[in-house]
């Protein structure tokens, strides 16, 4: 009797282990692409030429432009208003543009002379004093831009192509104690992440090694403190940091208890048969010291979810288990969101040295930058704006223009073309 119970619980056994395959599946639904429309408008961009050189009055011109341009397509108008005592006590209206410029021609472009109209003062009587009239003139750019309302188009603007540097940080788990059956998880979602933003095309990167990036003080988040991310920027001139969180990687056993309780009755070895993973993806702003993007992905395994330490991360054997399987499409939604957050930043980095007219720029040739570039230079103003402790960073105009003249692996050498004031090291140089 005893061996037909015998017999019996395992063929129960394995007709369990049978009908019990890995529930999950990555699907992907892709739909016709939408077609956005593109409207050209003819604008002209107005720049003061008082007290500034012919280039830079040109520069800034062509922003003026731009940014009317952006202004006459897809305008989105929000009103804040606060009535009391039966009168209106407040009342502010924001203006935002969804279009992104596709493309821009200039048409005409050139000094102008101050207007008939303006050549008169207050009391009608007519400017002839030849230096008032000099700081009346303008630069005037007449532009044919393309705007297009596609929200994943990025805005055609010089420097557009340029790559910002992300450094990839070594992932860290919460949950150690559920990883014990991989190897080489930490390193290995590393590097898998850092080749599969390559072959999406982003070339702009740096892999860093450093515990303290993360504060495990508290529930698990990224460290913003300036003593800790400003090392990472000045070492590896990245402008952005990638952190992740794997939360958990945690097996168990979804039998009823009583099954499992028949198994060990006849020494059969109860196997974790549901899995649990969940990654927090996080990029940090070097800079603005700063969380700009944060997302969570996680997956339930059912079946074989035990991986074994003789498949390390990253290797086929890995990804042809269940568990790899999963971690695969946990690596293209972090891709896809990484990517798609980083495609149309704009780049930011900083004036490094200056020798004799040349400028050196912490800029590498892997972010895109070519020679001929042209790249707009912010000059900081005043002392760090302070409030509760807290520093909030320095305020900033834009002083000038430089243009690239040569590029090495891990610098650029620029050239003034143009400026207004002050420019020095320590500067912030912005691809527009």
């Amino acid at each position: 009797m005893k061996n037909l119970a015998t017999g019996l619980i395992f063929v129960l056994f394995t007709l369990a282990q049978l009908s019990s395959p890995a529930v999950w599946a990555e699907t992907s639904v892709k739909g016709p692409k939408k077609e956005y429309p593109t409207r050209c408008v003819v604008v002209t961009g107005v720049a003061s030429m008082d007290g500034v050189s012919k280039e830079f009055a040109r520069q800034m011109a062509i922003r003026n432009g731009l940014k009317q341009a952006s202004m006459q397509s897809n305008l989105k108008i929000s009103s804040d208003q606060v009535v009391k005592d039966f009168m209106l006590s407040k009342d502010a209206t924001r203006f935002t543009s969804n279009s992104k410029v596709s493309q821009f021609l200039i048409v005409e472009e050139g000094v102008q002379e101050a207007d008939f109209n303006d050549r008169f003062d207050d009391k009608g009587i007519e400017i002839l004093d030849e230096q008032k009239l000099k700081k009346m003139e303008t630069y005037q750019v007449k532009m044919e831009v393309c705007l297009t309302e596609d929200p994943q188009a990025c805005n055609n603007v010089p420097g557009n192509h340029y790559q910002p540097k992300l450094a990839i940080a070594r992932p860290i788990t919460t949950d150690s104690r559920g990883a014990t059956d991989i190897s080489n998880l930490l390193g290995g979602f590393q590097t898998e992440l850092q080749r599969r933003l390559y072959e999406d095309g982003y070339r702009n990167m740096v892999m860093i090694e450093d515990s303290s990036l993360l504060d495990t003080t508290q529930a698990v988040a990224p460290n913003l403190s300036p003593d800790v991310l400003e090392p990472i920027r000045e070492g590896t001139g990245a402008q952005y940091l990638l952190l992740t969180v794997i939360r958990s990687v945690s097996r168990h056993n979804d039998d009823p208890k009583l099954w499992n309780d028949f198994k060990r009755f006849y020494s059969r070895e109860v196997h974790p048969n549901s899995r649990f993973i969940e990654t927090d993806t996080y990029i940090v702003d070097l800079y603005n010291y700063d969380i700009v993007l944060e997302k969570r992905n996680g997956f339930d395994i059912k079946g074989d979810v035990t991986v074994g330490r003789e498949r390390p991360f990253g290797t086929n054997a890995f990804f042809a288990t269940n568990t790899g399987m999963v971690f695969h499409a946990l690596l293209n939604n972090s891709t896809q969101q990484v990517y798609g957050y980083m495609r149309c930043k704009p780049v930011e980095t900083r004036i490094i040295d200056i020798r004799g007219n040349d400028y050196v720029i912490y800029l590498s040739n892997e972010s895109g930058a070519q020679v001929g570039d042209e790249l707009a230079v912010y000059h900081n103003v005043g002392r760090p704006v302070r409030y509760q402790g807290n520093d909030l960073g320095l305020d900033s105009e834009p002083t000038g223009f430089l243009k690239i003249k040569r590029i090495q692996s891990r610098f650029a050498v620029g050239e003034v073309l143009a400026k207004d004031g002050l420019i020095q090291i320590g500067d912030k140089v912005r691809s527009w």
